[in-house]
């Protein structure tokens, strides 16, 4: 009878199968791993991009910001150049307004109409005077009228007077007074007049 031992076949084949199972488990963390660090680059890769982007956006705000600083600047002196360009208008609006509606007025008054009182308060103003008769005195109302630096003009009320010396008629006239009129409407009344002029001729 031959006997043969079989227990150094048996240990082998168990120690193939552990090795086996050793590499399989090594190959399945070593791919686990990989995976893992393939993840770790790509989210590492996106983190670095959207910090890089951040930046540039702050830096693109704080870019803006100075842009809008200068701006405001800007516009705060166009805002005072404004303000003073107004005073200044305002300061030659009284320099020349009452001379000019002085001289209108002169032009306006008839030989036979005296005025006794010009007065103003707040833009209203208020005529009195005497003439030698009322037709007279339609006459200067009339041009007045025909003058832009008066507005609404009208005859508030004529009396007889008795005081000797003096024109038959007392007159009150009220008026709106604009130093600094559109003199748009004027200079088209003075063209239709013109050319009314010329028509009749």
């Amino acid at each position: 009878m031959i006997r043969i031992n079989l227990l150094p076949v048996k240990e082998i084949k168990a120690e193939v199968g552990r090795r086996r199972e050793l590499t399989l488990g090594a190959l399945c963390l070593g791919v686990t791993v990989a995976a893992i660090a393939g993840l770790y680059a790509v989210q590492y890769g996106r983190v670095s991009a959207l910090e890089n982007e951040l930046s540039a956006l702050r830096t693109e705000l704080v870019t803006l910001n100075g842009q809008a600083k200068g701006v405001t600047d800007l516009e705060n002196k166009i805002r005072e150049v404004k303000g003073k360009h107004q005073v200044i208008e305002e300061i030659n609006k009284k320099k020349s307004g009452p001379v000019r509606v002085m001289q209108s007025l002169s032009d306006a008054t008839p030989r036979a109409l005296w005025l006794t009182q010009f007065k103003e308060t707040g833009g209203n103003l208020t005529i009195t005077g005497v003439a030698a008769d009322n037709q007279t005195i339609a006459e200067f109302l009339k041009s007045l009228a025909g003058h832009a630096y008066f507005q609404n003009t009208e005859l508030v009320e004529t009396t007889q007077t008795d005081q000797a010396g003096l024109p038959p008629r007392r007159f009150l006239i009220k008026s709106k007074l604009l130093y600094q009129p559109v003199l748009a409407h004027a200079d088209t009344d003075k063209t239709q007049a013109k050319a009314a002029t010329v028509n009749k001729d």
